[in-house]
């Protein structure tokens, strides 16, 4: 388990280098308890630091399961997160809306996964249920808190999803940049209540932090305002590559059935060894050709045609909690 600390902050790194379905955690340690940001380092890392430490607070950035799986483990502690997300965590229903699931599968197929996540058991990585009523309050977006003894200020950065933030130490010049993680996948937005423009958005307000320590929540870890400064232009990058190969892959003759196979997230190789990819290839893609129709792409009649060859349904692939 890779540590490193700055002031009393600490990063824990996920398993598997923080790959998904893991995450880094922040362990922070205060004169009288520690508390936690996000708990998706691992069993052994989570286990190992309820043991060592009297954890009473954790503050969940957003509600992905790699992220607020392991804090279940932490039976005292108060549990917070965002106040987009609290609905979210409190009730299957509505987190199968946010993240896509009536999207892809609609009202039926939704209730159907719901149900089947009620009846799984507690505890592994990919459980849904981990955190399901075990969190009662939220936390506000941009003002100053404190956790452990120590301020911190939890900016509000949409278009991960709609209540994603970024916890910023102001005393120590620390912001956790979380899922704006600089890998080589580039920005993920692909559930319902993402939005491209948004992460965007985001990702640059992040260099307005006085901040010297960027931590991402996966594989890249603790980098310097320069470094992620230079990474995160390229990182963003991506985004227009994606809409370049959607572009071009439409001018050649890509049919709305195929282009889900064109690799614009996951290689075709992914979705044939699992089907656990497509639903947010789907949603993607969904998202960047209306993206491009704004833009002035005559994309109308193809964008409805993507929506039925896939079976998707059009009123649930945009969500947001506050409607």
């Amino acid at each position: 388990m890779n540590r490193q600390k700055i002031g009393p902050v600490e990063v824990i790194e996920g398993e598997r280098g923080s790959r998904i379905p893991y995450s880094a955690t922040l362990l922070i340690h205060g004169r009288d308890h520690s508390a936690l940001i996000d708990c998706g380092a691992g069993h052994a890392a989570l286990e190992a630091i309820r043991q060592a430490h009297a954890v009473k607070q954790i503050f969940l950035t957003h509600y992905h399961i790699d992220h607020t799986w392991g804090a279940y483990l932490f039976p005292e502690a108060e549990k917070q997160i965002n106040p987009y997300d609290l609905g979210k965590v409190a009730s299957l229903t509505e987190l199968a809306k946010a993240n896509g699931v009536y999207a892809v599968l609609g009202e039926e197929g939704a209730k159907a996964w719901v149900k089947k996540q009620e009846q799984s058991a507690q505890g592994g990585v990919a459980s849904w249920k981990n955190c399901l009523g075990l969190i009662h309050s939220s936390y506000h977006f941009d003002q100053v808190m404190e956790l452990a003894g120590e301020k911190v200020v939890m900016i509000h950065a949409p278009g991960h999803c709609e209540g994603f933030c970024c916890p910023y130490f102001p005393d120590y010049g620390i912001l956790l940049v979380g899922d704006i993680d600089l890998t080589s996948f580039g920005p993920w937005y692909c559930n319902a209540d993402s939005q491209i423009d948004l992460f965007i958005q985001s990702a640059k307000k992040t260099l307005e932090v006085e901040a010297k320590y960027y931590i991402t929540s996966h594989q890249k870890g603790v980098v310097t305002k320069e470094e992620y400064t230079k990474r995160l232009e390229d990182y963003l990058g991506i985004i227009e590559k994606r809409d370049e190969k959607i572009k071009r892959a439409i001018k050649a003759g890509c049919s709305p059935k195929q282009l889900v196979y064109q690799d614009v997230f996951y290689y075709k190789k992914n979705h044939l060894e699992s089907r656990q990819y497509m639903p947010f290839e789907q949603i993607g893609l969904a998202k960047h050709l209306k993206r491009l129709i704004h833009q002035g792409e005559p994309y109308v009649d193809y964008y409805q045609q993507f929506i039925t060859e896939h079976h998707m349904f059009e009123e649930y692939i945009d969500y947001l909690a506050q409607e």
